[in-house]
């Protein structure tokens, strides 16, 4: 099953391919037939940007704001291959979602999804959003809050990825020290600490001159 961690590196595959934005697309090559398809089917919202798309995107891929996150899930090889059951509108994408919330309360965990009525787009951690914007702007990168931000209310999870359990921040710091022989103890991450403990911890990371001098 896919995941948010290749959601995110997806984001980024989009991002630095500069791919474009069009009603209704979703990572394909917009070829001028499937230009004039998309004209026909959105006349007004493709339409009163008809001579920019030709000029910018036809011959790239491009995707609107869901299509950015569909054409991951449809992803097959090269190119994405359309799936019905997972068909979704940026709304029907959050309402669809059984963990969510305000945006206030969104957990570190990169490949949420962030949204807002209309629009949604992918967080890629550390207060950073990938998302299709708009015709003008195709795929950007851009603040989760602030200056900059598409003004996100609300965050949920994908409801067709998994999500990989979220890193404790005393991660890289353990496998550090276990791999300087510092400690040798499993990670027991929330276990309480005894004085005698760390008392035996700071004994080995301070160097021995400063032990020996204060003895």
């Amino acid at each position: 099953m896919k995941n948010n961690i290749g959601l995110v590196e997806h984001a980024k595959k989009a991002l630095t391919e500069k791919w474009g934005y069009v009603w209704g697309t979703f990572g394909m090559i917009l070829t001028q037939n499937l230009f004039l398809d998309k004209l026909a089917q959105y006349p007004t919202g493709v339409g009163q940007y008809r001579d920019f798309i030709q000029s910018n995107y036809v011959n790239k891929r491009t995707s609107d704001c869901v299509g950015l996150i569909k054409s991951y899930l449809w992803w097959e090889v090269d190119n994405p291959k359309y799936d019905p059951k997972t068909d979704l509108s940026a709304n029907g994408m959050y309402q669809k979602a059984t963990e969510k919330g305000l945006i206030k309360t969104i957990p570190e965990i990169p490949g949420l999804l962030v949204w807002k009525d209309g629009h949604i787009g992918i967080y890629i951690g550390n207060g950073q959003v990938i998302e299709a914007r708009g015709t003008k702007a195709g795929v950007i990168q851009s603040p989760l809050t602030g200056a900059g931000s598409a003004g996100w209310t609300h965050w949920c999870k994908c409801p067709f990825i998994s999500y990989e359990p979220e890193k404790h921040f005393a991660e890289d710091h353990f496998a550090y020290l276990k791999k300087s022989g510092i400690i040798i103890h499993e990670k027991r991450f929330d276990d309480p600490i005894k004085r005698g403990e760390l008392f035996a911890l700071l004994a080995q990371i301070l160097p021995k001159e400063r032990m020996n001098n204060n003895e």
